[in-house]
């Protein structure tokens, strides 16, 4: 459920009071981006854009210098403009998301969200938006109020919280303001700080609506990571994971790779060897080198699915703990176990980091992505540090983001081309026993999730995990209808079946995912897989 508010969120770290209000005049030289560098001349703007963008299609956007200080950023798809720093490096290489404005001391985001046809509004991303920072210990929610932006009133709102050794330079002060154009569109500005935050409304009062003129554009696709892996991990990319592999399906089974009996059986019921399988874990254990070593002599690669919560079912992460030293120990260990295993392993950490369920999501901490990023790109520079070249690193946010706001989308939390390996999908027929669930096709769930992932990005793909439940449907007709479509995603070169079972709050069967749930869902899935035996 797409929603779409526009927000325009400005998170500000800190900002220069002068930076704004002077009327100094000089040509604006950009320090951080040379190829930013703008003439003061109004008549000469400068198009963000403009060599992806022909002469004869409108530009998606310009700057433009006002002084030696400040120049004026305009967005001519999403309807606005704002003076911004004239030493801000910009990126808007996921424009549909966000407009960065950075420099060495602070981030300026800009969100923009449009919840028509939707349930959502400005009150609803308001209230839900910010109802974590109240109940989070580790942030601090220092002032709120209201403000008057363009004749509109907005919410903005101050808070911070600790610095964290291992981030450089860290931003942990910020300020955000909400600005609704309408009940529905909402534009949200977000700014992080290395020191407190000053001068905000300042910069926020530079902020116009216009018209929209132009469409969004995405210049950017994203490549995969140019790491030199082993051997074995490069040998199993070349059979599984390249451009000329076929499609194969992996399973996760709850009892394996602990216990291989049952997987023993359900290969044998469904005549297939499945290749991967899917192994959890949460920071109260270490590399689990024995079921590991179990799965290896079976010739099963893993995807190892780390969650950096206390244990299973916690609604304790421990993000700030990690980012701030406490496990460098426990991470140099994990990356040499991992590495003495020898044998190539799908590592996935913090999985459907866009959905609120998950303690590790910006939902939880302080509506800043970044925090993720952070700590995926600090894990992984352990692991490159102890030559871990067995290690495939899979990134993989869910289908939906929930909630379902701009600065949550999946796309902010993109680490970075040179820390993803392949880019996974999630995305499952939940059924309809909760209400405001459907039942859906496997082409209704994949059709847009593929499109967008192929315009985005060049890496491998596999689906990490899906299923249909029961409720609400037919599953083996919807088993059969996935594998006479699956076909059409032709990047896609794995799939990995979740044969487990959501519970609801009672301890009941919410969404029965199981691949032998009886005799017709077998059925359907030893016929489907025939196709795609070795």
């Amino acid at each position: 459920m797409k929603k779409l508010f526009l927000v325009l969120t400005i998170c500000l770290t800190t900002l220069a009071s002068s930076a704004i209000v002077s009327t100094a005049q000089a040509d604006g030289y950009n320090q951080y981006n040379p190829a930013l560098t703008v003439s003061s001349s109004k008549s000469e703007p400068y198009s963000l854009n403009s060599n992806v963008v022909s002469a004869a299609k409108p530009i998606s956007s310009e700057i433009k210098a006002i002084n030696e200080y400040t120049n004026k950023y305009s967005n001519f798809a999403l309807g606005y403009e704002m003076q911004i720093y004239g030493d801000m490096k910009l990126d808007e290489s996921a424009m549909d998301i966000r407009t960065r404005f950075s420099n060495q001391n602070k981030t300026v985001d800009i969100y923009y969200d449009d919840f028509s046809g939707s349930g959502d509004s400005y009150a609803t991303y308001k209230n839900y938006g910010n109802k974590s920072l109240y109940s989070n210990p580790y942030f601090k929610v220092t002032s709120s109020s209201n403000v008057n932006v363009d004749g509109k009133n907005s919410h903005i709102i101050y808070y911070q919280r600790e610095k964290l050794s291992k981030i450089k330079n860290d931003k942990n002060y910020y300020a955000c303001v909400e600005i609704p154009r309408s009940s529905k569109e909402i534009y949200t500005i977000i700014v992080k700080s290395s020191e407190p935050v000053d001068n905000f409304k300042s910069l926020i009062g530079t902020f116009k609506f216009k018209s929209k003129t132009a469409s969004v554009n995405i210049s950017e696709k994203h490549n995969p990571s140019q790491r030199i892996l082993g051997e074995k991990a490069e040998q199993f990319m070349k059979d599984y994971l390249s451009d000329d592999s076929a499609l194969t399906f992996g399973v996760f089974e709850p009892t394996a790779p602990y216990d291989f009996a049952y997987m023993k059986q359900l290969e044998t019921t469904l005549g297939y060897d499945f290749p991967v399988i899917v192994r959890y874990q949460h920071m109260n254990e270490n590399f689990p080198m024995n079921e590991m070593l179990s799965a290896k002599l079976k010739n099963k690669v893993v995807e190892l699915t780390m969650q950096t919560t206390e244990l299973e079912g916690s609604d304790r992460d421990i993000t700030f703990e990690i980012l701030n030293g406490t496990y460098d120990e426990y991470f140099s260990q994990y990356a040499k176990d991992i590495k003495n295993f020898d044998y190539p392993v799908l590592f996935r950490l913090n999985n459907e980091m866009n959905g609120d369920w998950c303690q590790y999501s910006a939902y939880h901490y302080g509506k800043d992505a970044d925090l993720y990023n952070e700590l995926y790109r600090y894990i992984f520079g352990i692991f490159e540090k102890n030559n871990a070249d067995n290690v495939i690193f899979v990134w993989n946010p869910n289908e939906r983001s929930y909630p379902d706001f701009s600065w949550n989308h999946y796309m902010a939390y993109y680490p970075g081309d040179e820390f993803v390996d392949v880019v996974g999908l999630t995305g499952y027929n939940n059924g309809n026993y909760y209400s405001g669930e459907k039942w859906r096709s496997f082409e209704q769930i994949y059709d847009p999730l593929y499109q967008d992932y192929d315009k985005r990005f060049n890496h491998p793909l596999m689906i990490t995990e899906f299923a249909s439940s029961s409720f609400g449907g037919n599953k083996s007709f919807w088993i059969d209808d996935m594998f006479s479509k699956i076909s059409k995603y032709p990047r896609i070169k794995s799939a990995v079946w979740w044969s487990g079972v959501d519970k609801d709050s009672k301890g009941n069967p919410a969404r029965i995912y199981k691949i032998d749930q009886d005799q017709n869902v077998i059925n359907s899935i030893k016929t489907g897989l025939q196709k795609y035996k070795k």
